[in-house]
């Protein structure tokens, strides 16, 4: 074998040869794909964190000590008291209204456990193209978040964890197309799922039926069905209400509560049961020929189902579909604000 021919097969074919067997592991495993997105969200979040911390220091620092340090320092304290007093009140005032309801049960359910921790907006919209309305936390796996674990603020719910990294996470916003939150209404009780419809347009609030009360200005209030928000944090208000003509549900929009983009500063909370928010829910298909917008899926809680659909007491379990993808979901135009 000629030395040039050596130097070919060692600087053409083995390079090669490693190439297509390193490919065809990670078709087989997965393994080089998930290490590319876990270090990519890394590098992103190291990048971001230090601009990010070095401006709120100058910030900070202007602000404090420049000027009126004392005056400043208790009026950002009174204000955080306020916010905290405002989340209590609701909070308080949601558990006084389900006690009223369920003071006549046998059977009463204690609210699951939860884990607050606190973390900082880093990054916002990230990605070359930027398709989902996402913002970067700096909290992720080393402090205990999970996927689908709630972000909220001290006003009410900002969204969801999408992809967990080892220091930072991302979290897709209430107003992204592909957020689902189930709610009830606050003084109609009346159930619906609210799903946003992207940047600058009204959250849409789905299967309200025609007769159902609703009006603008009615707070809706996560209801906890799903398990992946805990019940009673509010989720949006109600800003517009069109009767039903001719379909069986209401078409009703609804504005977040608060300017998604524009915090610093939000809680993730983190379940201490053992339930795993990250696995798909399963729930029973609503069978209903006359209404095509109701997707195979959504589920009804039990009273509102009627007694001819309930299963028989015995014979063989049906295995309920698979919640189709969200391409597949006839959706409504979407509602622009003004």
């Amino acid at each position: 074998m000629s030395p040039r021919f050596k130097r070919l097969v060692l600087f053409f074919f083995l390079p090669l040869f490693l190439y297509f067997s390193m490919y065809t592991w990670n078709w087989k495993t997965g393994y080089l794909d998930r290490l590319a997105a876990l270090t990519g969200l890394e590098l992103t979040g190291w990048v971001l964190a230090p601009g990010r911390w070095l401006q709120n220091n100058v910030d900070e620092f202007w602000s404090r000590y420049v000027y009126l340090v004392g005056v400043r320092q208790e009026n950002e304290d009174l204000v955080l008291r306020v916010r905290e007093l405002e989340q209590e009140l609701t909070r308080v005032s949601e558990k006084a209204k389900s006690a009223d309801r369920l003071t006549s049960l046998l059977r009463f359910s204690p609210e699951a456990s939860w884990e607050m921790r606190g973390g900082r907006v880093i990054g916002q919209k990230l990605g070359p193209n930027a398709i989902l309305e996402t913002i970067l936390v700096d909290v992720g796996l080393r402090h205990g978040v999970g996927l689908n674990d709630p972000v909220i603020s001290p006003k009410g719910v900002v969204g969801r964890i999408a992809k967990p990294g080892l220091h930072f996470s991302s979290v897709v916003l209430l107003s992204d197309p592909s957020s689902r939150i189930p709610v009830i209404t606050s003084e109609g009780r009346v159930p619906a799922i609210v799903q946003g419809q992207g940047a600058g347009a009204f959250l849409e609030v789905k299967f309200i039926p025609r007769n159902d009360p609703v009006s603008p200005g009615e707070i809706l209030l996560s209801s906890g069905l799903g398990g992946v928000f805990p019940k009673g944090i509010p989720v949006a208000r109600v800003v517009e209400v069109t009767p039903a003509d001719v379909s069986l549900f209401q078409r009703v929009y609804a504005e977040p509560l608060l300017a998604l983009r524009y915090y610093e500063e939000l809680l993730v909370l983190s379940r201490t049961d053992g339930f795993d928010a990250g696995q798909p829910v399963m729930t029973p298909a609503v069978t209903n020929a006359s209404s095509p917008d109701v997707p195979p899926g959504d589920e009804k809680s039990p009273e509102d189902k009627p007694a001819a659909q309930a299963p028989p007491a015995a014979g063989p379990s049906v295995t309920p579909p698979p919640v189709p993808e969200p391409s597949t979901i006839t959706r409504h135009p979407v509602r622009k604000k003004p």
